[in-house]
């Protein structure tokens, strides 16, 4: 029960509750907030060939696990059974060798291998041509005129 002092009697004096503040009727009238879906702890590691994505999902078996790519999108969802949710992340693929993409599960933790693309070798020097003739330089300064 909540108590407000009254400053004329100098004493405290019992208050009703309110009906806001009761917790059954918030939670009837859908005022608290709903319980929040657990997540999925990621992590993302880099080597020199490979990007590494360990997820976090104890209590999840293998085959409650899919994994699937579309769109140069990869995408993990798992089915919390016990706790009757599902979750999932998602991933962009650019620069990674999708055929390549392998995954692990092992006592909780999901480990996801995606391979980079090779980056293409460099490149020879090039000379671009401006101007219409491309056969013959033009400069781009008059030439000196003797004087």
């Amino acid at each position: 029960m909540m108590y407000t002092v009254n400053m004329n009697a100098n004493r405290m004096i019992p208050r009703p509750r309110r009906m806001l503040d009761d917790p059954f009727f918030r939670s009837v009238m859908g005022m608290e907030p709903r319980p929040r879906t657990p997540g999925m702890r990621v992590d993302v590691r880099e080597t020199d060939d490979a990007y590494i994505l360990e997820a976090e999902l104890p209590g999840v078996s293998p085959e409650e696990i899919t994994l699937t790519t579309e769109n140069d999108t990869l995408t993990i969802a798992a089915e919390l059974r016990r706790r009757n949710a599902r979750v999932e992340r998602r991933f962009q693929l650019e620069g990674i060798r999708q055929e390549d993409i392998a995954a692990d599960c092992e006592n909780g933790l999901l480990t996801v291998t995606l391979p980079k693309e090779k980056p293409e070798g460099a490149k020879a020097l090039r000379r671009i041509a401006i101007g219409a003739a491309a056969s013959e330089p033009t400069p781009c300064l008059p030439e000196p005129t003797e004087a």
